[in-house]
């Protein structure tokens, strides 16, 4: 069972979904430091919360992968 859940982990889809997660969270955070600096605080606010959304989508996608 074990070797079945980490062969899971390193999978394909594991992977492009980690690869994704990771570049739409590195594309927002720079937007957000940007925004800092023009000063915009609504923006400086949203956009970590967008991050944790997506985190939390790459989570529940991890977990329904690695239970199939």
């Amino acid at each position: 069972m074990m070797s079945n859940t980490i062969e899971n982990l390193y999978g394909a889809p594991v992977l492009c979904l980690l690869a994704i997660g990771i570049l739409l969270s590195t594309v927002l955070f720079s937007f957000m430091f940007k925004y800092a600096e023009e000063g915009n605080l609504l923006m400086v606010i949203l956009i970590p919360l967008v991050v944790s959304l997506i985190a939390l989508g790459i989570a529940g996608g991890l977990s329904s992968t690695t239970n199939e």
